[in-house]
């Protein structure tokens, strides 16, 4: 799957807006002064606090993942042994119950990842029923008065088609690439682990995603976040370039870029920062970190 020939027309937006935070430099000590993104997917979504098993049950996962894609350079998840399989299979009843068919669910392109993987190899390994001889009935099991009716998709007039698709909408999820899919599971992942403080495999599931999707900005902006929790101010720095490179009016790179510089006694070089981000904001409209830049704009 070369990510050179892959179209965005299908992905739906990845993250929803940011939600309003108030970090206080003055409590820089205490708590983070970055923006995080929310949970992805198409909508936020409120879920139960996750346990710490929860997340050590993702990290495991992630590893089995990255393990699989690893095996060839274009990371095209086409080597899926049997070991594999019986893993995957285990995995996916679980996120079959977990999931659902709740769309908006933060692990729904995870399922769908690992449900190609379990379908590829069942494909080229397990021999479909019409392979096989077909076994003898006996006739005194077959009820021959039975009638069974058959309705295809074909046979549907336009009005019943249009009726069929008010009960069952079809998901704009399913119309994406298994590479689309995929880009999407190791960002969600991502972003859910680094809910949980498990930060460094957050950054591992951001490293995939931006294997998968080199021009993906936010997946930049996320992991420079993660770097700056962990301490890696300057790599986050670089992290928030490339954002910033990729999506010129992303304001909360700007932010996040400017916060760095700050946490590295860079104040001078963070106002510009702070000063571009609040320009992008009033340009947007929007007002949820007004206050913060502004404080920001007043101590550097």
């Amino acid at each position: 799957m070369s990510t050179s020939t892959q179209t965005t027309k299908n992905v739906l937006p990845l993250l929803v807006p940011p939600p309003p935070t108030k970090p206080s430099l003055l409590e820089s000590q205490k708590q983070a002064l970055f923006i995080t993104q929310p949970a992805p997917l198409l909508e936020a979504v409120k879920s139960a606090p996750r346990s710490e098993s929860d997340y050590r049950w993702l990290a495991y996962v992630l590893e089995l993942l990255i393990e699989i894609g690893n095996r060839d350079e274009s990371l095209s998840f086409n080597t899926v042994l049997r070991r594999d399989y019986k893993q995957l299979s285990f995995l996916l009843e679980e996120l079959v119950l977990t999931v659902g068919e709740n769309v908006h669910h933060p692990a729904t392109s995870l399922m769908m990842l690992v449900g190609f993987l379990v379908e590829r190899y069942e494909t080229e390994n397990i021999p479909k029923l019409s392979d096989l001889p077909p076994e003898p009935i006996e006739a005194d099991l077959v009820e021959q008065d039975d009638e069974w009716e058959i309705l295809e998709i074909r046979d549907l007039t336009p009005e019943e088609m249009q009726e069929l698709e008010k009960n069952h909408p079809p998901a704009a999820i399913l119309e994406w690439s298994k590479t689309e899919v995929a880009i999407h599971a190791f960002f969600s992942m991502g972003n859910i682990l680094s809910e949980g403080g498990w930060v460094r495999e957050a950054i591992s599931a951001y490293d995939m995603a931006l294997r998968l999707k080199p021009d993906y900005a936010e997946a930049y902006y996320n992991r420079g976040t993660a770097k700056t929790l962990i301490g890696e101010h300057q790599l986050g720095i670089t992290d928030f370039d490339e954002a910033i490179r990729l999506k010129p009016q992303f304001v909360e790179a700007h932010y996040n870029r400017g916060a760095a510089k700050l946490a590295l006694n860079q104040g001078v070089a963070a106002r510009p920062d702070f000063q571009t981000a609040l320009k992008l904001m009033e340009q947007q409209g929007r007002e949820d970190i007004k206050t913060n830049i502004t404080q920001y704009l007043g101590e550097t």
